[in-house]
């Protein structure tokens, strides 16, 4: 193939993650590889569920006005994305878990009690944020 054919460039903000100039509400191809290329395994403190197999995520859910922009997007793993808090938990009278967050540019747990935690396993230090 051509020169180029296979190379995929992002561009990301050393405190706000992954930069798009488009809306939309379901992620696009592209939004997609950035979030991988952010985080390669699921966020969620203690998940080793790899990028490939997670869902993009709304940060500040799509329902409640969040957009679908990168950075406001991540991973997580199919179990996570559900027990992650967007506000309906409290509507239906469940025990948060907690949600996902950026905090300086890293997507973190904020559990209910308010720390902020990440995922410690190997790769979640290798993505795109950490080459920063």
């Amino acid at each position: 193939g051509a020169l180029g054919d296979k190379i995929y460039a992002g561009l990301f903000h050393p405190t706000a993650g992954p930069v798009n100039l488009y809306e939309a509400r379901f992620a696009s191809g592209k939004q997609r590889i950035l979030a991988m290329a952010e985080n390669l395994v699921c966020p969620w403190p203690g998940c080793k569920v790899p990028a490939d197999r997670c869902q993009v995520h709304h940060l500040d859910a799509h329902k409640n006005g969040g957009q679908t922009n990168p950075s406001n997007l991540s991973t997580l793993c199919s179990y996570h994305n559900g027990v992650n808090d967007d506000g309906a938990r409290a509507r239906r009278r469940e025990k948060s878990r907690g949600r996902m967050m950026r905090h300086r540019g890293q997507v973190k747990l904020v559990t209910p009690g308010g720390k902020l935690l990440g995922n410690t396993h190997d790769l979640s230090t290798m993505g795109a944020m950490d080459l920063i």
